[in-house]
């Protein structure tokens, strides 16, 4: 291929192909530009691009810092559930927690690859300089590449999962079922409500109340009021890393196009808007404590947001405008808090056991 770059519309036969990463020349690899009315790509060499080893750069497109965040919810309601259970008598089928654990990995890797893959074919991961994986934009794999991974750990999770639904035949499938649609739908986007700011609230649900209620019905074959009350902490803690995303990006989202909540909400709703869901997690934590697990070992969360909250709401405070330097990381910031409470909820249920 002669030209370096190249320039087509929506409508040009091309397109689908170069998104995905697909060259007439198998040494080129097409690199998305600009997707302003447009779409440009440049062509470069294979073997000229600098990239890490293929572990690092799968590791890199999976984005295990966000595990955490489908992690802790199975741990926290495994900790309780575990010691419910045995308050009554009964013990966990631990061949069906093995496989209920595999099968949230994959789903939640399976969102990840998914995500990466439609904002890319959307033209918004190339303004991301500093957000998501962006393997596809570096050129470190196709877009084919991450889509068919996206799919194949899809596969994993159904498969995983498929056992555990199919012993508990009852109402809670149509639970199993939303979490699904409620994973693909913030991770493809095929109604684009993650597009139209709706995305904060699809992962509160997903992350939250759908996430431990769903495991716990796995787990017992009952769906169980505590179960959702503890979801409320973690959905709220999805929900904050999410938001923070968001208003660390609001002025490159907003230039991209992407109404997302925060873009359309602007600069001091979104801030106070931090403020109130760190309030969520909170009273949502009182009330897992309260009344869900009310023991000496779940003390440990509490105190430990007590000391993580304090300084991530005093650094949103200082915040001035969306240009300060202080927005950088802001996302970093509640995924270590996530961390941090979960590690506080393991170590309690250490204790205990």
């Amino acid at each position: 291929m002669s030209e370096r770059f190249i320039t087509l519309s929506d409508r040009d036969p091309k397109l689908a192909n170069l998104l995905n990463g697909i060259s007439e020349d198998p040494s080129l690899r097409p690199l998305l530009l600009q997707s302003n009315a447009e779409w440009t790509f440049e062509f470069v060499s294979v073997a000229g691009i600098s990239k890490p080893a293929w572990p690092i750069v799968w590791m890199k497109a999976l984005r295990p810092d966000s595990l955490v965040l489908s992690v802790a919810p199975i741990l926290a309601t495994l900790g309780w559930l575990n010691s419910w259970l045995g308050q009554h008598g009964e013990s966990l089928r631990w061949g069906h927690v093995f496989l209920t654990v595999i099968g949230i990995l994959a789903l939640h890797a399976s969102v990840n690859l998914f995500n990466d893959y439609h904002d890319h074919v959307r033209g918004w991961d190339r303004v991301r300089e500093h957000g998501g994986a962006r393997v596809i934009a570096r050129g470190w794999l196709r877009a084919l590449d991450v889509r068919r991974a996206a799919w194949g750990t899809f596969v994993i999770a159904v498969i995983a999962g498929a056992p555990v639904v199919f012993t508990n035949m009852s109402a809670g499938v149509l639970l199993a079922l939303f979490v699904l649609l409620a994973a693909l739908e913030f991770a493809v986007s095929r109604f684009g409500l993650k597009y139209r700011g709706f995305a904060e609230i699809t992962a509160w649900f997903m992350f939250g109340p759908l996430l431990t209620g769903g495991f716990t019905w796995a787990m017992t074959g009952r769906l169980m009021w505590q179960s959702l009350v503890l979801g409320t902490v973690f959905g709220s803690m999805a929900l904050l890393c999410l938001h923070l995303k968001n208003f660390e990006r609001i002025l490159v989202d907003g230039r991209a196009g992407l109404k997302t909540w925060t873009v359309r909400a602007g600069f001091d709703a979104s801030k106070t808007f931090t403020y109130f869901v760190l309030g969520l997690i909170l009273i949502s934590m009182a009330f897992a404590v309260v009344l869900v697990d009310p023991s000496a070992v779940r003390l440990l969360p509490p105190v430990a947001l007590a000391f993580s909250i304090g300084p991530l709401a005093s650094r949103v405070h200082k915040l001035e405008s969306p240009l300060s330097s202080r927005m950088h990381g802001l996302q970093r910031s509640a995924l270590v808090m996530a961390w941090v409470n979960m590690a506080a909820f393991a170590l309690g249920d250490l204790f205990r056991l």
